[in-house]
């Protein structure tokens, strides 16, 4: 565990936190796993102020373009789960 210190400046308040990696590690490969798997794939571009970067969003369409999967972009100033489940086709979604 790697640990964490947080400020909250509105109770002015300094906290030390822990993050089990091994854990989270864990979640994430699980999720790749799945996303490797999916048929259609959403890439986020984001807008608000310097987020979205269109040469890294470019080299991700080469890299779906050469695997042949199909790929839909969308951009977005904040991603909400609301706003991701506007699109039921979209089985992954890559930031």
């Amino acid at each position: 565990s790697i640990p964490a210190y947080k400020y909250d400046p509105y109770s002015k308040k300094f906290t030390k936190e822990g993050y089990d990696t091994e854990e989270m590690f864990k979640i994430r490969k699980e999720a790749i796993a799945e996303a490797s798997k999916a048929k259609h794939v959403g890439l986020i571009l984001g807008t608000l102020g310097r987020q979205g970067s269109p040469r890294v969003l470019k080299h991700l369409e080469e890299l779906l373009q050469n695997q042949n999967i199909n790929y839909t972009i969308v951009l977005l100033s904040e991603v909400f789960p609301s706003k991701l489940e506007m699109f039921p086709d979209i089985d992954a979604w890559i930031q």
